[in-house]
């Protein structure tokens, strides 16, 4: 069901991609030989006054064959109707016209979804005490609509901008209303996660040393990964086989925790039903976001297994694994009941986020004035994050951390949307088609962006570049992005297996 829903999706993409070309092609008066979607043989086709539209049996892209696009396809009566006929500055909106199509289609689609169901904004969970997010008024359940002046969509351009340490302003939502606050961000200890196995002891009181090292560093933690190591503290220790840990250094923050969701079912999940409010699990007491990351960290470890969170010399929090049973307290019907479930299957509960509530509803915008000036300030957002991804240097780095991915990365994505609701699935729609739009504005051979170089370079040079070794160039193009394909597909299959 969800590969056949991608493929509705992506055909659709498709058609509005081509349709760009078809209808630039018409008005300049070129012949459209092929209207078709996927490629290979035909399943169906019909043949229309003059163009023939194709559904072929692979339906990954499209495309629409015009009457000498390449040097020898074309037919009799042709003759000032070929792709080549044409002058310049018309063959480069004629292949401009695809990927803007895509784009302005993914304007249209955040222009519905923003009216009709809002958009995602950063929320605030929890705010921290004595911190600068609470002297200046910041609640949890506030939610960030701009910060120094601007939309902001994405809490990592919030936590970059907390980090530079500068003052920021924020409008905040809070009961329909918007609020402006002013914080200081203030340096904060660095931070250390551990993860132990076999482990012993019982740490309290202020972190001392890690095998009679005071003062630690990354480098030298790297060190005693695979290693039975010993955290000393004034008061205890911990003790185990170091298997992982992370690090975050000395740094700016404000002291608030971006909003999640809530322990509170939104659908059935058996024995739960919707509306069910988990309490805790094996007596950690699920009272935000926070603590629900923390509820999935326990249920990850095995017995005898250790996490401890470090903040600073102080012990912020840490857990012994689960045996293969969990006890979770829930409310449900307004009775309190406890329930015995595998390890195995909360694990699969809590993995699966579609099954909770978020803690902060989207924002949507009073006027239709203000959702159109919001949903175009999204798109703006997703085009200047696509075109990073694409045209930075770290293009094939993004490949290997997910940013970017093929059809198979895609089904996975619309299988998870498509669990969330509606406006999930049409926000990744959007998403989609404004990257294929950007994508093909790459100015590479065989996408639309390198047909629009050698227009731009006749157009400069007032000198024609030989059709047949613009088709070669094409041609050999079209191989390396088929190569291209191929290897992001990899990634994304090796991604799924967990590799």
């Amino acid at each position: 069901m969800v590969v056949f829903s991608f493929i509705l999706i992506f055909i659709g993409i498709v058609v509005v991609h081509e349709f760009g070309h078809f209808i630039f092609a018409k008005m300049f008066g070129v012949r459209v030989l092929e209207f078709s979607i996927g490629f290979g043989p035909a399943i169906y086709k019909k043949k229309g006054k003059e163009t023939t539209f194709r559904i072929n049996i692979f339906p990954l892209g499209g495309y629409v064959r015009l009457s000498g696009e390449s040097p020898e396809d074309f037919e009799e009566g042709d003759e000032g109707r070929r792709f080549y006929d044409k002058p310049a500055w018309q063959r480069l909106l004629i292949a401009l016209a695809g990927p803007v199509f895509s784009i302005l289609a993914g304007y249209l689609l955040f222009m519905i979804i923003v009216s009709v169901w809002g958009v995602n904004l950063a929320g605030v969970s929890t705010v921290l005490d004595n911190t600068p997010a609470q002297r200046a008024g910041l609640l949890p359940g506030d939610k960030i609509l701009k910060v120094n002046g601007k939309y902001v969509f994405d809490p990592m351009v919030i936590s970059s901008m907390i980090k530079e340490g500068k003052e920021i302003n924020l409008v905040v939502l809070r009961n329909g209303k918007k609020v402006s606050l002013s914080i200081k961000p203030e340096m904060i200890p660095e931070q250390w996660d551990f993860y132990l196995k076999s482990a012993e002891g019982t740490p309290n009181g202020k972190f001392i040393s890690l095998e009679n090292q005071q003062k630690i560093t990354p480098e030298f933690v790297k060190t005693l990964i695979n290693e039975r190591v010993r955290l000393t503290f004034d008061k205890g220790y911990l003790e185990g086989v170091l298997q992982n840990f992370s690090y975050v250094p000395e740094r700016y923050a404000v002291g608030f925790v971006y909003a999640g969701y809530k322990p509170i079912f939104k659908k059935n999940f058996s024995p739960f039903k919707a509306g069910d409010r988990i309490i805790s699990i094996d007596g950690i007491k699920l009272k935000n976001w926070l603590w629900f990351i923390r509820a999935t960290t326990y249920l990850a470890l095995e017995d005898k297994d250790a996490y401890i969170e470090l903040y600073g010399k102080d012990i912020d929090w840490y857990i012994y694994g689960p045996s293969d049973i969990v006890d979770i307290t829930y409310e449900s019907g307004g009775k309190v009941k406890t329930v015995s479930l595998s390890k195995e299957k909360a694990q699969k509960i809590f993995s699966d986020l579609t099954l909770f509530t978020p803690e902060v509803k989207p924002y949507k915008p009073n006027s239709k004035i203000e959702a159109i000036d919001l949903a175009v300030k999204r798109c703006n957002w997703v085009v200047l994050l696509t075109w990073k991804n694409l045209f930075g240097v770290s293009f094939f780095k993004n490949i290997s951390s997910g940013q970017v991915v093929g059809p198979v990365g895609l089904v996975q994505m619309v299988g998870t949307a498509s669990k969330m609701g509606l406006d999930s699935v049409l926000v990744l729609v959007a998403i989609i088609t404004m990257s294929i739009g950007i994508f093909n504005l790459l100015p590479l051979p065989a996408l639309d962006g390198g047909r629009i170089v050698f227009a731009l370079i006749e157009m400069i040079t007032r000198k024609e570049v030989n059709p047949k070794v613009e088709a070669i160039i094409h041609t050999i193009g079209f191989l390396f992005l088929l190569g291209l394909m191929i290897y992001i597909s990899f990634m994304d299959v090796g991604r799924m297996m967990g590799r």
